[in-house]
């Protein structure tokens, strides 16, 4: 039998008090306190990885590469040597993300740095007006939003994964018009935000405890409103329930809507191809995901699809290479 030593047990007991701290983070119904869809700069709660996206981004308790910047860093420290990933989205409403991360394993613990940038497309500006239509032209402009991270993981036991990330994020969204006496304010923020996770596995059938917080920050103010970044804790496990497939699954406590449970099953073949399905429940519109990925030599594509009911379906695509 294998002696448990001590330092083992503390993470275990760490990750009960982060989910008893997580679920108390639930809205009191008896004080009315929901505050829903109040957070600003979104972008930065968005899957960017093919392979979480397919999963229903049940990615919490996995082990990953650069990608497991985007979800939770302790998922990167168990990799040897460099992986590079990339990843395009083509979003609702003709948005897209591209994302790129890249890890690199070293004596010291696994370095990485993540990247992600949105492209919202030209829009029409308008302002309200005494006019017949009701408003005037402002002309076209073109919002922009990315962020940087710098991220660090290590394990300082054979089970125990803790890992961080700092995070610069600006969002320019052109200007307000804050009045019709031609007042205006250029919307151009920049903040530091901070991600955390740890990871612990068990001996039965590989199974891995987790928990993950993000997008730690101070407050911005748009306009004249104050807000918050989308800060988000998951609590989630994963293991091998038979040879060659996984079930994962993740509790997420968002800041800004109500809690949802997301369910991932991945099915591997060969170590060649990969199967995987993905659920969320509630949501509003975005329905079951699906995906594949193929791995040769240490190249993978991965391919996620995912219905978003009265919108357009949304495909993301990713390829990573590890050396």
């Amino acid at each position: 039998m294998k002696k448990l030593h001590t330092f083992n047990i503390i993470p275990v007991l760490v990750l009960s008090f982060l989910c008893s701290f997580t679920f108390a983070q639930d809205d009191d119904e008896d004080t009315a306190t929901d505050k829903l869809a109040q957070t600003g700069m979104k972008f930065l709660s968005f899957s960017p990885d093919a392979r979480a996206a397919a999963l229903g981004d049940a990615f919490t308790a996995k082990t990953g590469g650069a990608s497991s910047m985007f979800y939770n860093p302790a998922g990167m420290a168990r990799l040897e040597g460099m992986n590079v990933v990339v990843g395009q989205t083509q979003w609702i409403a003709d948005i897209s993300y591209s994302a790129v991360g890249f890890a690199y394993a070293s004596n010291a613990g696994v370095f990485g740095v993540s990247m992600m940038n949105v492209n919202y497309g030209d829009l029409q500006g308008t302002i309200r007006s005494t006019s017949d239509s009701g408003y005037e032209d402002t002309g076209v402009f073109k919002p922009t939003a990315s962020v940087f991270g710098l991220g660090y993981a290590f394990a300082p036991t054979d089970r125990f994964s803790v890992g961080g990330q700092i995070k610069f994020a600006n969002e320019a969204l052109g200007t307000a018009h804050l009045d019709a006496d031609g007042g205006s304010e250029v919307l151009d923020m920049s903040t530091t935000a901070f991600d955390f996770g740890l990871m612990y596995q068990m001996d039965w059938r590989n199974l891995m405890i987790a928990m993950s917080a993000r997008n730690f920050s101070e407050s911005l103010k748009y306009a004249e409103e104050a807000f918050e970044l989308p800060l988000t804790f998951r609590m989630g496990v994963a293991a091998d329930v038979i040879e060659n497939l996984s079930v994962s699954l993740v509790n997420e406590h968002p800041r800004d809507y109500s809690s949802t449970t997301r369910v991932g099953v991945e099915y591997s073949l060969m170590n060649m191809l990969a199967i995987r399905a993905g659920f969320v429940t509630p949501t509003d519109e975005a329905g079951i995901n699906f995906g594949v990925g193929f791995n040769m030599a240490g190249l993978s594509v991965d391919v996620a699809y995912t219905d978003f009911g009265a919108f357009d379906s949304v495909m993301r695509f990713g390829v990573q290479y590890t050396l």
